[in-house]
């Protein structure tokens, strides 16, 4: 149903399953599953309907920026000067997530919508919702967009030249999510440690978990052909990891509760992210457009500081922030549950930072991050890993440099703690000896 949280498709939809979901927002009650009334009941429809009702380029149906022309994402006609009282710069620009407005991605609408981005001066960026990290990275790659964030993995996944393809043109200047949710849930009567896969089964419980389940035998050093590899859903995982079919699940960290509800079995939990830096979800920038754009590092840096001051506000102020996106943004949030929207909350308030980021500043990662994503992920990802560019490559740093940082106190870390919950604190544990 959300793409961070409770109900996700084997596969991630294509753009235009994503305006009929658009459209079913608008008529369904609350508590009808959008995507699988789509593949049920609405399927008889016809995608093709709805599509050419929607239009391509248009908004969504929730309420939010639909997409932009090439033109009017490069930015052309846009002007530029530094004044006395600090940096301006009003040239347009599209600014991407890869998902819907909810409150996982709520934090750039709140950047352009309450002046963020106006108060760092770059008042002209538009903030528009996506359609998943794979497109988005290719929108960014390809320069339909100039910036916006996906995946890290998904983005390495799409990267490479392909028959139909070239390679994608973009980099990472920041990171807008600190960590990826995907770990190992595994039963601890049946596995010793977290490493004691060999002639285990392990079920991925997703299409995107699927795509990238081969990343965890390299981290632990077995051989993946050892490992009997199943792919099913985030319904299966639960029942199956509970009657012993399997002896780990791959997928997000988040439904955790629903496992142990489930699993009469101690579980232990392996996050992604015990193995060392791997960013989440990065902020790009295509080539192109940055080598063309004039002073770029100051503008990429002013942009990236009134998003990471949007998203401190929105991790901070839950209450707030999820009143802001249900009136302000999304009309169809006032349909969820307060679980449903505070529970996404929650788990954005782990997956956001990292440990680092109290001190260094939100959006902070390091190359050697980037090179352990590379080496570890990168053969698991695509078929030849030569054809990723290296850390080095793939990392701009000076709109980093020209970002004033968003830091955090002891009381405000805390708090985000507190939000968090129980996903923070095995994040915490997890990474400690990193």
């Amino acid at each position: 149903m959300r793409e961070s949280s409770y109900y996700m498709p084997d596969r991630e939809p294509t753009a235009a399953e994503e305006r009929i979901i658009d459209e079913l927002d608008a008529v369904l009650p609350g508590e009808v599953d959008r995507r699988k009334f789509l593949h049920g009941t609405a399927a008889t429809i016809g995608a093709a309907m709805f599509a050419g009702c929607s239009g391509d380029g248009g908004g969504g149906g929730d309420g939010s920026s639909g997409g932009s022309t090439p033109s009017e994402a490069s930015g052309d006609g846009g002007t530029s000067s530094t004044e006395a009282n600090g940096f301006i710069d009003e040239t347009e620009a599209v600014f991407t997530t890869p998902w819907k407005t909810e409150p996982s991605w709520g934090h750039t609408h709140v950047a352009e919508g309450r002046g963020y981005w106006e108060d760092a001066g770059v008042p002209n960026i538009d903030g528009v919702r996506g359609n998943g990290s794979d497109t988005e990275s290719q929108n960014i790659g390809t320069g339909n967009k100039p910036m916006g964030i996906a995946s890290m993995t998904t983005a390495l996944s799409v990267y490479p030249e392909t028959d139909n393809t070239e390679a994608l043109d973009m980099s990472m200047v920041g990171l807008a999510r600190g960590r990826p949710l995907l770990s190992l849930i595994w039963r601890k009567d049946m596995m010793e440690d977290r490493g004691d896969i060999a002639g285990k089964t392990i079920l991925a419980a997703s299409g995107f978990a699927a795509a990238t389940i081969q990343v965890y035998p390299n981290l632990v050093g077995v051989d993946p052909s050892e490992v009997t590899l199943q792919e099913g859903t985030e319904e299966v995982a639960a029942p199956r990891l509970a009657n012993g079919e399997v002896a780990a699940v791959w997928g997000s960290i988040d439904l955790l509760p629903v496992y142990q509800e489930e699993v009469d079995a101690e579980l232990g939990v392996t996050p992604l992210t015990a193995f060392g830096g791997f960013p989440g979800f990065p902020i790009w920038v295509n080539n192109s457009w940055y080598e063309n754009k004039e002073n770029a590092p100051e503008f990429m840096g002013q942009v990236m500081t009134g998003y990471f001051k949007a998203l401190k506000w929105g991790l901070l102020n839950q209450s707030e922030y999820l009143d802001y996106l249900k009136n302000e943004v999304n009309q169809n949030l006032q349909t969820w549950t307060e679980e449903e929207l505070t529970g996404q909350h929650e788990v954005n308030c782990a997956q956001a930072v990292t440990l680092d980021m109290k001190d260094e500043g939100l959006g902070y990662f390091t190359e050697d991050g980037v090179a352990n994503v590379l080496e570890n992920a990168g053969p698991a990802l695509v078929d030849n890993p030569d054809a990723l560019p290296s850390a080095s490559e793939m990392v701009i740093s000076e709109p980093w440099e020209n970002t004033e940082k968003v830091t955090f106190t002891d009381e405000e870390w805390n708090q985000l703690g507190e939000t968090a919950g129980m996903i923070w604190d095995l994040f915490e544990e997890a990474e400690a000896n990193n």
